[in-house]
């Protein structure tokens, strides 16, 4: 993990994910430990602000995140989303 740099993982992101899905408008990247000392990434996934949000969708986008992610093998991941006005 310690070679994973968010520089990297935004680019696989906004290559493999965000031409699949309109909503997306950025992403936050962070590495993140957890009890066991083992390091990850977080990826806060911002999206368009929309009165309906589907289930489903988010689904599809954290599944599609999970599976790019597995070209860099981190320890884990944790994808959170988050809506905006600002876009």
């Amino acid at each position: 993990m310690d070679n994973i740099k968010p520089e990297i993982v935004r680019t696989l992101l906004d290559t493999l994910v965000t031409p699949e899905f309109d909503d997306i408008v950025s992403y936050d990247i962070i590495a993140r430990q957890n009890a066991d000392g083992k390091t990850g990434i977080g990826i806060d996934v911002i999206m368009k602000h929309k009165i309906i949000m589907l289930k489903g969708e988010e689904y599809k986008i954290e599944r599609r995140i999970r599976d790019v992610m597995k070209y860099l093998s981190p320890s884990f991941v944790v994808v959170e989303f988050y809506a905006t006005n600002d876009y």
